[in-house]
């Protein structure tokens, strides 16, 4: 029964530990059911080791240590040997279990949840300019395989751990990419009205209109794209895009590949 603890023990620990640190969240989350598995037997090594160098440690401080964290273990029912080698055992359990349980909230203290999705994505381009568009504060342009075209601000990253991965965007503009030109025509202006929604959520509630505005809220004008749903997407800046358009629209203009 001592054998098979210290292999259930760990495993244990290792899967809590796994389940509960955001980095082990991420990339399992984006892998096969098996990495799971192999985590939680990788941390479960690693938590064992620690919990006995901790057991050496205190030992050392304090020479009783080990007989209280087995009288403990043995409470509750980690190891059923009280005596001689199974108190060792059952204090070495006990550590591991609890390393395991909180052990990844520890690490989530320590190093937020920004670090280890940025690591976690650092292989998917999407995400990552979904990323960059909230960092850097500009509006994203996506094209959906409808032609349906948005542009506007993110509100939050992509849930790395949702089985339907979906893009939230607060819309600026919205049209249509014709499919023979590939060119975007914008039909919906919605920046004016958010301005005037905020602008009257900020004083009084009433539109300017006579309160016809006064029950809505930027966040109800906010769209959810299932990701499977986008063919293309971009950073977008106006006053950038507005010069590209001119440019292209010169008499005469054409485009030319300029050597390095």
């Amino acid at each position: 029964m001592t054998q098979l603890s210290l292999i259930i023990i760990p495993l244990i620990a290792g899967y809590s530990w796994a389940n509960s640190w955001h980095l082990s969240r991420y990339r399992i989350a984006r892998s096969n059911g098996y990495t799971l598995y192999f985590s939680a037997a990788l941390y479960g090594v690693a938590i064992l080791v620690m919990a006995g160098l901790t057991l050496m440690l205190l030992t050392a401080w304090e020479v009783g240590f080990v007989e209280y964290l087995a009288q403990a273990s043995a409470l509750l029912g980690l190891s059923p040997s009280v005596g001689g080698f199974g108190l060792q055992v059952a204090a070495l359990l006990l550590v591991t279990i609890l390393y395991g349980i909180v052990g990844g909230h520890l690490l989530n203290l320590l190093t937020g949840t920004h670090w280890p999705y940025k690591l976690a994505i650092k292989n998917a381009d999407f995400e990552r300019l979904v990323l960059r568009a909230i960092e850097r504060s500009l509006p994203m342009l996506v094209t959906l395989e409808n032609g349906k075209v948005y542009v506007g601000y993110v509100i939050r990253t992509i849930d790395p751990l949702a089985d339907e991965k979906e893009l939230r965007l607060l819309p600026v503009f919205s049209g249509f990419r014709s499919p023979e030109t590939g060119q975007v025509t914008f039909s919906t202006n919605y920046s004016e009205v958010l301005v005037e929604i905020s602008e009257d959520d900020s004083e009084d509630g009433e539109g300017e209109d006579g309160g016809a505005l006064g029950h809505l809220y930027p966040g109800d004008f906010e769209v959810v794209i299932p990701v499977s749903k986008i063919v293309t997407s971009t950073l977008y800046d106006d006053e950038a895009y507005t010069r590209f358009q001119n440019r292209q629209s010169e008499p005469g203009y054409q485009f030319e590949i300029r050597e390095a």
